[in-house]
């Protein structure tokens, strides 16, 4: 897989473009990344839900205007493909999909996911009708189609391809804080 891209360095490219918008962060090092990167009120850190993250992120996208954006990982959306589907199926104008492929199930022992052997996602969303995709590789073409999923109508499905790195540090694991802080963030 020829990729130049960092997961974290991506992570701070996007929380750039999304202004005030919520954002549902993956388990383990995508939430862990997400909050090192730039923690808000407006992170739903979701800790060990996996298979579960762009499911909650259609659900608020469903129940708000607002842009909702998904950092997903492949190996936790390979467990629950039916939340593609469902995306394709209510097209909501309002959510960004995006997936951290690192063609690993990172979480239980770096096992190679799907993905490294020709399960490619954003044929998987092309063919659940979700028209906006993209697989990207680098900052620079993330950054052009975050520019365009910020402003454009979706629903969005990007995958970016990523290098895994070391991981950071664990952040701070209070889900219950979560919950509260980022309710509290839709009355402001």
């Amino acid at each position: 897989m020829e990729v130049n891209l960092l997961r974290f360095e991506a992570t701070k490219l996007v929380l750039g473009h999304v202004d005030n918008s919520p954002i549902v962060g993956n388990l383990g090092p995508t939430t862990d990344e997400l909050w090192h990167a730039g923690h808000r009120d407006r992170n739903f850190y979701t800790y060990g839900n996996m298979g579960l993250c762009s499911s909650i992120a259609l659900g608020m996208a469903v129940s708000t205007s607002e842009k909702v954006i998904s950092l997903d990982g492949d190996g936790s959306l390979l467990m629950n493909l039916g939340a593609i589907a469902t995306i394709g199926r209510e097209q909501p104008k309002n959510l960004v999909v995006i997936v951290w492929d690192n063609e690993q199930w990172g979480q239980t022992g770096h096992q190679d996911s799907h993905t490294a052997k020709g399960t490619d996602l954003e044929q998987v969303a092309t063919s659940c009708s979700i028209k906006n995709t993209s697989t990207v590789r680098d900052l620079e073409s993330l950054d052009a189609v975050m520019q365009r999923a910020m402003t454009e109508d979706g629903p969005w499905f990007i995958v970016a391809k990523i290098e895994e790195t070391e991981y950071m540090p664990v952040s701070p694991i209070e889900p219950e804080m979560t919950l509260y802080r980022f309710r509290n963030s839709f009355s402001k």
